[in-house]
């Protein structure tokens, strides 16, 4: 695989060690400074790819939503259940509860930051059409009516992360426990 231009490498050693300090230390804790220092590159470099603070962070979060928009999309060809979707989304938190812990704190600076809300509204958008159309698809493929799906990508969405939220935040968070009733209330719904 060909190297990176150094550019692109400083520009996405930024948006990581931004998504590391967000996730410890939240939007409104992390500094310009910080940036420089866990990026490991200059003022220069920040400001050659950004304009602000405000920037890095909007970037940060678009990308963070990126990886599951892309997971998504992966399924719409063979797409799977409700359950099953949120069965992947609960592993892959558990994987890399890093996400989670940044969209928890993401989500916090979004709702003083207007900038980042919208952009964080925007990008859920995006998740919550792309879920809309995998299970549209699936409903399809079992030959149930789309109103059997109707509804379920906000749910799955709200499913997922209140997952994230309480694994963050809450010291006893049974996750064996939520993902089975999680998969149970979509099955349930699908069933109808």
């Amino acid at each position: 695989m060909p190297e990176q231009p150094r550019s692109i490498r400083s520009r996405q050693a930024i948006i990581e060690a931004t998504a590391d300090l967000i996730g410890r230390q939240g939007v409104s804790g992390t500094s310009v400074a910080d940036i420089i220092r866990a990026s490991g590159t200059s003022t220069g470099a920040i400001y050659h790819h950004f304009g602000s603070k405000q920037e890095i962070i909007v970037e940060t979060a678009r990308q963070a939503l990126h990886w599951p928009m892309t997971a998504i999309t992966e399924y719409f060809d063979n797409p799977a259940s409700p359950a099953d979707l949120f069965g992947y989304a609960v592993e892959a938190l558990r994987f890399g509860p890093e996400l989670g812990e940044l969209l928890v704190q993401l989500g916090a600076g979004g709702l003083s930051d207007d900038e980042l809300g919208r952009a964080l509204r925007a990008e859920f958008s995006q998740l919550r059409d792309g879920l809309d159309l995998t299970l549209g698809s699936w409903a399809r493929n079992q030959g149930l009516p789309q109103e059997r799906v109707r509804g379920l990508a906000e749910m799955l969405v709200g499913l997922i992360l209140g997952f994230a939220t309480q694994r963050a935040l809450v010291d006893d968070f049974d996750e064996a426990a939520y993902e089975v009733q999680g998969r149970a209330m979509l099955a349930a719904a699908v069933a109808g």
